[in-house]
């Protein structure tokens, strides 16, 4: 399963291949020379810019109940923290503005802008059927703190949040306070906080030192987990449906509100 390249997740680097193929576009569409226009594929740009700007601000509006708790977490993009439809109108709203001027650039500007999208989505959503379609639950059993066997794969008909982590991440220590308060918050959600090659006198040393109280923390010393899901870093937070398919998968360290837009895909 593949979530990233190198240190950049797939979702910054499918929108990186659409900034590409738009700039493409718009470079290869004829159009007449006109002194002072700006460059098709500059305008494109600006949209994208603009755009991402705008779905970001929505998202910090659309949560800012979460993000008044932890102000910095505004600058924590990775946590796939945009509004689509937000993002879309300013883009295309800015490019029709700065367009009025030359409409012999509107043909290169719309098809390279409708090409990126359309590269963007297909590749987003092509990937994410892939996982889907590929990644399931594993059929692992493991062993809580207090040493009960407890089987991944049991749903108990409810959406589960599978965060592996260990306690020498930095990351993984920065969001577990935020995993805790969502684990209290949604009782309706099953959280399993899988422990990756640690000792249960290490997690146990961890959580008294960090005062977290945590349901469901499992014990994996010989990480099968991060094996069969084919994880390579922590933290990994994946999240799957009531049936055990998986619906998203984040890696990296999660917001409070990164976090709960992603329990409400669920």
């Amino acid at each position: 399963m593949i979530s990233s390249v190198g240190p950049v997740p797939l979702a910054v680097v499918w929108v990186l291949v659409a900034v590409g193929i738009a700039m493409l576009v718009a470079s290869v569409v004829r159009t007449p020379a006109i002194e002072g226009a700006p460059r098709p594929r500059s305008v494109v740009v600006d949209m994208l810019l603009l755009g991402l700007l705008a779905g970001r601000a929505a998202f910090v509006l659309w949560h800012v109940g979460d993000y008044a708790q932890d102000p910095w977490g505004v600058l924590r993009i990775g946590d796939g923290g945009f509004l689509l439809w937000p993002a879309l109108v300013a883009g295309l709203g800015w490019g029709a503005w700065r367009l009025r001027r030359w409409p012999s650039l509107r043909r290169p500007v719309w098809a390279g802008a409708l090409a990126g999208v359309l590269g963007w989505a297909v590749l987003s959503s092509g990937a994410g059927w892939l996982q889907q379609s590929r990644v399931t639950l594993p059929v692992v059993t493991l062993t809580s703190l207090e040493g009960a066997p407890t089987a991944l794969s049991d749903t108990q008909g409810k959406p589960v949040v599978v965060n592996l982590w260990a306690s020498w991440c930095g990351p993984c220590r920065r969001e577990m306070p935020v995993l805790a308060r969502a684990q209290q918050r949604h009782p309706d959600i099953r959280f399993l906080f899988v422990n990756q090659g640690e000792t249960r006198e290490e997690v146990q040393g961890f959580l008294a030192a960090e005062r977290l109280t945590l349901a469901n923390v499992l014990l994996d010393e010989d990480a099968l987990t991060a094996e069969r899901l084919q994880v390579h870093a922590y933290p990994t937070t994946l999240f799957f449906d009531a049936q055990g398919r998986l619906r998203q998968i984040h890696l990296g360290e999660l917001s409070a509100a990164g976090l709960q837009s992603k329990l409400d895909s669920l």
